[in-house]
C-alpha cells in the first residue's frame, strides 16, 4: 500500500493523523515516515480497522480493540 493511500483510509476509519493511529497499534509514532510503501501486516490492520468502520462499528470501539495494553 503506497504511503497516500494509507494517510486516506486512517483519515477514512477516523484517526486525525498517522501518530494517533501508530499510538493506538503500539508503535512509535515515526515509524510511518521512514517508509515509502506501508508493509502488509499494518495494511492487515487497516483493512480490518476499515471494514468494522463500514460496517457500523464505533470509531471507539475500533480504537479499543487496536489498543495494546
Amino acid at each position: 500500500m503506497k504511503k497516500q493511500e494509507f494517510k486516506k483510509l486512517i483519515k477514512e476509519i477516523g484517526f486525525t493523523s498517522q501518530r494517533s493511529f501508530a499510538e493506538e497499534i503500539g508503535v512509535k509514532a515515526t515509524t510511518f515516515t521512514t517508509y515509502k510503501f506501508i508493509p502488509n501486516h499494518i495494511v492487515r490492520i487497516i483493512n480490518m480497522a476499515l471494514l468494522a468502520k463500514q460496517s457500523g462499528v464505533a470509531f471507539e470501539d475500533i480504537k479499543s480493540a487496536m489498543k495494546i495494553d
